[in-house]
């Protein structure tokens, strides 16, 4: 899928499908301060007679020859889809359906790229208009509806599209009442963030050497023998773009992860360094980071910083109680 089509509909998470184990949250979240709101403008092109939309018509496109980025009309659009109205509704998807010899391939395409979206508006001129985008998708070619809290595979959101002849502005917004919490994962924080790569988390559950808290809106606790941890979660969608603040603590030390990620505009294509615009790149295969043609979205984050403190945070006591149930990879 590309980047844009992605960046319309939704790919940054808040909370991610997964199991059902998760929450909802509770009415005090709405004294936090989650900004304005994130809007991006996407060049935007609609067809009146077969009804598809062509997004990403401009973008900004790095030319490896040169090392330089441009703001250049495309050749084709980055991602057209089908944008269809139905009295006050709007079902955006698209062109054709994706199919693959593949059955897991099938399955994934079938979950996240056939369907459609239902939007909705009581001020539109066909599809011109403001409209407000729902949890109801159906599968490409069938009538059932299915509707969740989740918007492009967000939950905790709410986004409006105000769609013009040449521009589609997409507004972001944080929506406590439609957050959906998951529940923490043990077994990430404990390989990922303090650096142990336990190979039998049930055993630690079952010594009751590891033990998770009830959450607590966008607070998780959970206690490694006698050291306790809090991690905290914030979010503010503002012009700068949508934001995500992580912190971990113990013992009175904090380690604070932040995450900024959005569209690239032409403002920033013609200001912005090279490490900024190819930020969304997969970094470890450079043929791949340097090539050639549009970079749609960015990603800046401080991981390496955060991952190196969170390691930090065990005692010596929680180290020699964890080393014992450490897999070696050499086995």
């Amino acid at each position: 899928m590309k980047k844009a089509y992605a960046v319309l509909f939704g790919s940054f998470m808040l909370a991610a499908c997964g199991e059902d184990n998760s929450t909802s949250a509770t009415g005090s979240l709405n004294a936090n301060d989650f900004g304005e709101g994130y809007t991006i403008a996407i060049p935007f092109r609609y067809d009146e007679a077969t009804g598809i939309a062509y997004q990403g018509t401009y973008s900004c496109n790095y030319h490896p020859d040169s090392k330089t980025f441009s703001w250049e009309e495309n050749m084709e659009s980055l991602d057209p889809g089908s944008f269809r109205i139905v009295g006050d509704s709007l079902w955006m998807g698209p062109v054709q359906k994706q199919s693959s010899d593949n059955d897991d391939e099938q399955t994934f395409l079938d979950a996240y790229y056939n369907v459609e979206t239902l939007a909705l508006s009581n001020n539109h001129d066909g599809i011109y208009g403001v409209w407000n985008v729902t949890g109801c998708e159906r599968k490409l070619g069938e009538s059932n509806i299915k509707c969740t809290k989740y918007i492009g595979n967000m939950s905790g959101i709410a986004r409006t599209l105000t769609i013009t002849k040449d521009t589609v502005y997409n507004t972001t917004i944080v929506d406590a009442n439609n957050l959906v919490i998951n529940e923490i994962n043990l077994e990430v924080i404990l390989n990922k963030e303090l650096g142990f790569n336990i190979g039998n988390q049930y055993q630690l559950d079952n010594e009751q050497i590891i033990k998770k808290y009830p959450t607590q809106d966008f607070k998780r606790s959970f206690s490694i023998g006698n050291q306790m941890f809090e991690q905290t979660f914030t979010f503010k969608f503002d012009s700068t773009g949508m934001n995500y603040i992580t912190k971990m603590s113990s013992n009175g030390k904090t380690c604070t992860r932040t995450q900024r990620a959005g569209f690239i505009t032409e403002k920033m294509c013609k200001e912005e360094s090279a490490e900024f615009l190819l930020s969304d790149r997969d970094k470890s295969e450079e043929r791949y980071y340097y090539e050639e043609g549009p970079v749609e979205s960015f990603g800046i984050d401080n991981d390496d910083e955060y991952y190196e403190c969170t390691k930090g945070l065990p005692t010596e006591e929680t180290k020699q109680l964890l080393n014992q149930y450490i897999v070696n990879s050499n086995d």
